[in-house]
């Protein structure tokens, strides 16, 4: 009996911590590569999708369908999740990444883009509310 509750403290304490583990922004940093592109209900493909995409270490996310660089948050606090999944339930379950346009006030309670985001070693899963994930791998 003692044994079955050691085991399953042990099987939550873990399964708690690696929820608890936020996204390393330092891992982010770099150049993607589309693999596969985001749907919407009809299987076209998302024109918010590009092939690149580039994260700097400075915050910025840059691609060639912005028509600047769009700054990002990732590890946002627990008011702007709450707020970013009653906009997007359907992005529950993800990380959430907030982006703005360059020049927008420093506002983070009111994001131009929120993102549902998955980063595990070199491939990342970018969501938009409305559309499959869209998938890249890292290049450097």
């Amino acid at each position: 009996m003692n044994k079955s509750i050691i085991a399953l403290a042990l099987s939550l304490s873990l399964s708690l911590a690696s929820a608890a583990v936020a996204l390393d922004n330092s891992k982010l940093v770099g150049t993607w590569q589309l693999v596969e592109n985001a749907k919407d209900a009809d299987g076209n493909n998302s024109p918010f999708v590009t092939e690149k995409l580039q994260f700097t270490s400075d915050g910025k996310m840059i691609s060639a369908n912005m028509p600047m660089p769009f700054r990002y948050k990732v590890n946002p606090d627990k008011a702007e999740i709450d707020r970013a999944l009653a906009r997007f339930p359907d992005l529950k379950g993800m990380e959430i990444m907030l982006a703005m346009v360059g020049n927008s006030p420093n506002d983070w309670s009111r994001p131009n883009i929120v993102y549902g985001v998955e980063l595990k070693d070199n491939k990342f899963t970018m969501k938009l509310s409305g559309y499959t994930p869209a998938r890249y791998k890292k290049l450097k």
